[in-house]
């Protein structure tokens, strides 16, 4: 084969890879790119939360999970916290159920 036609095809093999790149590199970003954002709220005498999934409501938290009744959060901090542990789940395609001792680590309660 012509050295020219060996440097044409590898210019094209160049491009293409490139190219495969790019596209895998997008793909693999909105694949990941489900973001989730965290909004705080104040609810009753204390904190909610609401995680947002592409600018939209996919958990609204207006009490704190786990434990029995309607009792909000005391403060923002703690809701904050919780609400970026759920959403780390979610990221890793986790539950997004939050245990006690999880709650505990969190709250201090």
């Amino acid at each position: 084969m012509h050295p020219l036609m060996i440097k044409i095809k590898k210019s094209y093999l160049t491009v293409f890879a490139f190219l495969l790149v790019i596209i895998l590199t997008s793909v693999m970003l909105t694949i990941r790119g489900q973001s989730f954002n965290v909004e705080l709220f104040r609810s009753g005498q204390g904190w909610g939360y609401d995680i947002m999934k592409n600018n939209k409501i996919y958990i609204h938290q207006p009490y704190i999970p786990v434990i029995e009744g309607e009792i909000p959060f005391s403060n923002r901090q703690s809701a904050k916290k919780t609400a970026r542990l759920v959403v780390k789940k979610l990221k890793e395609r986790n539950s997004p159920t939050i245990t006690k001792e999880e709650l505990k680590s969190i709250v201090g309660n």
